[in-house]
């Protein structure tokens, strides 16, 4: 069963082709879902608290009852377990209360891999807050499918990068190194946060700041748990220079 996967569906665990969520659930009606993406390593989920803290918060901000976390948790370590090795975990809690948790083995070639952008625009949504992790994302999908693209660089009306439709974007200028600040406007990215802090440790200065979506930069990343740091080496069909010493050295720390 290793290669397809295992899920837990309202703490009932079976094979993924085995599990099943209502037709009638809001998730699938309505896409009224908040979700959380994360990576563990032989078996044992990384930073499982930070996520679960985050899934918290985006439940209270959609209205949706958040299940009980510490269940939870030895539900995602359970699954995570069950596959072993390198593995991708999958919780989703929908408006209707289904708890789904899904583990497969991890992609470990989306890690540092190049990535196609493009720009999209960005709109703040009146009820759906930028701080929560959603599932409403079909027009995401659409534009990324219709630019044939690998990720969408979502500029705001002070042509500054906010976030990716899956990750957050980093920019390098002059050696610094910029990321959007997690003032609510944007999800506070755990990949992100990471990368941060290795900054820290590695002497690199940090800007809290949006970075310019029209620029010459010393390199443009983005970051997600799955591709950790990960260059954008075409943004609108413009080749870019790709990594830069500043993203190589942030790519080699390994923190976890």
């Amino acid at each position: 069963m290793r290669s397809e996967g295992w899920a837990s569906v309202n703490g009932t665990v079976t094979p993924i082709s085995e599990a099943k969520v209502s037709v009638l659930d809001a998730g699938f009606t309505l896409g009224w879902t908040v979700f959380e993406t994360l990576i563990g390593r032989n078996g044992a989920p990384l930073r499982l608290d930070r996520h679960l803290k985050r899934l918290e918060g985006s439940c209270h901000e959609l209205a949706i009852a958040c299940p009980d976390l510490s269940r939870l948790a030895a539900q995602v370590e359970d699954v995570a377990g069950r596959v072993g090795g390198d593995v991708r975990i999958r919780i989703t809690v929908s408006g209707s209360g289904s708890c789904v948790v899904v583990g497969t083995v991890l992609d470990t070639g989306r890690r540092h891999r190049e990535i196609r952008a493009v720009r999209g625009i960005w709109r703040e949504d009146p009820y759906l807050p930028g701080s929560s992790k959603h599932g409403s994302r079909a027009s995401w999908v659409v534009g990324l499918r219709k630019a044939k693209a690998d990720e969408m660089l979502l500029v705001d009306s002070q042509k500054r990068f906010v976030e990716g439709t899956t990750s957050a974007v980093l920019a390098v200028i002059d050696g610094v190194l910029w990321t959007h600040p997690h003032d609510g406007r944007v999800l506070e990215s755990t990949a992100c946060t990471q990368i941060i802090q290795d900054a820290g440790a590695l002497g690199i200065e940090v800007r809290h700041e949006a970075p310019p979506a029209y620029h010459r930069w010393d390199g443009l990343y983005i970051a997600s748990v799955s591709r950790h740091i990960a260059p954008v080496v075409s943004l609108d069909g413009e080749a870019l220079p790709g990594w830069d010493p500043v993203g190589r050295a942030l790519a080699s720390y390994r923190s976890e």
